[in-house]
This record gives structure tokens, sequence and C-alpha cells, in this order.
């Protein structure tokens, strides 16, 4: 796929997003996963296990953009509690991510707000894990990174506050679509 392509493609996988998420509350934590893509639909209705089969090397081939595909990933593994497989595709999804935005030509500067959202969705995501696991600093220098990034952007406001009032034990992922 021609790279002017994938990133009008990659522009509508954010306008599709999908959020898991504790509540509606000021203090919940919100993971953002794509719902146009490989796993979105079963992270969605809650069947985990089926968006991990999804999301394998058996799963149906929807999609195989790797920042979307590993973001979905880290999504799954995290609300399944696989602590150390969701910390390897969290990473991946900021470094699929951050790469994607690295070598886009230059002629494409108009895609850079939309690869910097899918950077904040990755690194907003890779800090709510860091939080369940109670690593709260890795948690807030992810968060942080994901606002200079996106700071309008509602998963980092809500996470923003979430990781200012809540405790790492009380934390919990539910989902929900986001409006």
């Amino acid at each position: 796929m021609n790279r002017s392509r994938k990133m009008g493609l990659t522009a509508t996988a954010l306008l599709a997003c999908t959020a898991v998420q504790a509540g509606d509350g000021p203090g919940k934590l919100v993971l953002t996963a794509y719902s146009n893509v490989q796993g979105g639909p079963q992270l969605l209705s809650g069947a985990y296990m089926a968006a991990l089969e999804d999301l394998g090397p058996r799963g149906n081939p929807v999609s195989r953009d790797p920042t979307t595909i590993s973001n979905n990933l880290c999504v799954a593994y995290t609300v399944t509690h696989q602590w150390e497989t969701a910390r390897a595709a969290c990473d991946k999804a900021v470094k699929t991510a951050v790469q994607e935005r690295l070598n886009a030509p230059s002629y494409m500067v108009w895609s850079r707000k939309s690869q910097d959202e899918y950077i904040a969705v990755a690194l907003s995501n890779r800090a709510i894990l860091h939080w369940l696991s109670a690593e709260p600093a890795a948690a807030h220098s992810d968060m942080q990174r994901a606002a200079a990034l996106s700071p309008r952007a509602e998963f980092v406001t809500r996470n923003l506050t979430a990781l200012r009032l809540a405790e790492p034990a009380v934390a919990q992922v539910e989902i929900r679509r986001q409006p």
C-alpha cells in the first residue's frame, strides 16, 4: 500500500476509536483501541480472548498495520492482566507509531497531527499498563508525553485526571464505546 493511502486509512482509524474504560467519572482510566481493525469488535464486546485470537498470526487479516495491531494487542493483554506480554505489545505500539511518523515523507506534513495522535494513543495505553503494574512514575512520564503530542484528545485529558486522582490498587477497566 502506498504511503499516502496508508496515512488516509490512519486518519480514518483515529475517527473510529473506541475506549475501554472504567465508568464515566473523571477519575476513571481509558484504554483506547481501534474498532475498525482486527480485535476491535471483540474488545468492544468484552471477548478479550477472541480479540487476542483474531490479532494473532492465524487471525483474520483485515489490517496488518503494525501500529493499530500492536495497539489493540496492548489493550487486549492489559485487560486480561498478561502484564509482560502487554508490556511488549505496548512498547511495540509506541515504537511503530514513532517510526511511522519519522518515516513519513516531507510532503505529508499534513498527516503529522494524526501521526501524533497515534503516538499519544500508544503512550496513553502504555501509561495505563504502567499504572496497573504499580509503576506510577513511568505512567506519569508516558501521559506527559501523550499530552505534549495531543493535549486536547479526550483520552489524554481523562487519563491525566485519572492519574492525579486514582490509586493503583483501585484502578479497573471495562469496555465501553467512546462518544
